[in-house]
């Protein structure tokens, strides 16, 4: 697991410092790619390296890596499936999310012509993560959008970031378009990632408490694939 704590200020900052200060914030955007999602997988099954927050840990417990290589090895034959899935909440005890809240795009509404795929550089590896343009053909539908108003410390949102079991993530064009002859993996429709992004919600002024919210990344691996 990866956690991450982010504390907001009340007024947002124009995107290109908030990506700088405090991660992908005002940004709509997806944390993995088809390329960096199995790649991260691997990375997890070697020696931890110097960026991964999680290395001290695997010392003092004797560990040469958070994932037993052998499971990760199957789970990229695509013999199990596997998830990121991002835990995400506030730690406000006083206060609900109001500003900025957390945004999650309909899988469904979105296509792979729409992904833009960007880099970024670490010290000792090289991620991926996808942006989002707006509809590529004309006429067609927009987005849709959901987000949960004023959350409490008691509730919080699964963001699942990666799904090898996933439309996409299997060679579709989109999470809804069908792929060996059924709609999107099935009944369940299972979407590949959740493109989200934080923004300024206009029913409240810049009095609003700023956001105090912590973010867990977690590896799910199941024994089918």
């Amino acid at each position: 697991m990866i956690c991450t704590i982010t504390t907001l200020q009340s007024q947002p900052k124009p995107l290109f410092f908030s990506l700088l200060d405090t991660g992908n914030l005002l940004l709509v955007h997806a944390d993995y790619t088809k390329t960096s999602a199995p790649r991260r997988l691997n990375d997890l099954s070697n020696p931890p390296k110097a960026n991964d927050v999680l290395k001290p840990k695997l010392i003092v417990q004797n560990r040469k890596s958070l994932l037993d290589p052998s499971i990760v090895k199957e789970a990229l034959e695509r013999k199990r499936r596997y998830a990121f899935i991002n835990v995400w909440r506030s730690i406000d005890a006083k206060n609900t999310v109001k500003n900025p809240p957390l945004a999650c795009v309909d899988a469904t509404t979105t296509t792979i012509d729409e992904l833009r795929m960007f880099k970024i550089h670490y010290n000792d590896r090289v991620g991926e993560n996808y942006f989002i343009s707006p509809p590529a053909a004309s006429g067609r539908r927009e987005h849709g959008w959901y987000y949960y108003p004023e959350m409490t410390m008691d509730e919080v949102i699964l963001l699942k970031q990666w799904d090898s079991r996933g439309a996409v993530a299997c060679g579709a064009h989109s999470d809804g378009e069908e792929k060996n002859g059924e709609k999107n993996g099935g009944e369940d429709k299972t979407s590949t990632f959740t493109i989200h992004s934080a923004f300024t919600d206009p029913s409240y002024g810049n009095d609003a408490p700023p956001r105090k919210s912590i973010e867990v990344r977690c590896v799910v691996i199941w024994d089918e694939p």
